[in-house]
């Protein structure tokens, strides 16, 4: 079961000045190398979007939109079926368009959630206890 990992665990795993760098480190090293990361295909966007938004350098940008494309991460489609579980996932949690994107693939897939975003935590563990959360 490959656990969904939420864009910004990744990014800040990137970005050493991010205030959670080392934990976002541990928990992206954390499952074995063989195991790729469940990701929405929208994924690579929002992290590359990120990155940009902070300034880095063309050369990490490229590093890094070379690994989400490369084996560690498994992109999955954002089709109307996980678009439409995500609309009632969103409006029972109360959640951001894009966190019940990453909820809703975490219950698709019946896989652990890595996330650092503390509201989105309280909101899964309160509508969603089904979901594993690593934090």
């Amino acid at each position: 079961m490959s656990p969904v990992l939420d864009a910004s665990v990744f990014v800040a795993a990137v970005s050493p000045t991010e205030r959670h760098h080392l934990r976002a480190l541990e928990l992206f090293n954390g499952p074995p190398g063989h195991i790729p990361f469940g990701v929405p295909a929208i994924f690579r966007l929002e992290v590359l979007a990120a990155l940009s938004r902070r300034g880095e350098h063309r050369e990490l940008l490229d590093t890094v939109d070379a690994l989400v494309r490369g084996p560690k991460f498994h992109p999955y489609a954002i089709d109307a079926s996980l678009l439409e579980r995500s609309v009632e996932v969103a409006s029972r949690a109360k959640l951001r368009a894009s966190d019940a994107i990453y909820v809703t693939l975490a219950l698709s897939t019946h896989a652990p959630l890595y996330t650092l975003d503390v509201e989105l935590i309280d909101r899964v563990q309160e509508h969603f206890p089904m979901v594993r959360v690593n934090a």
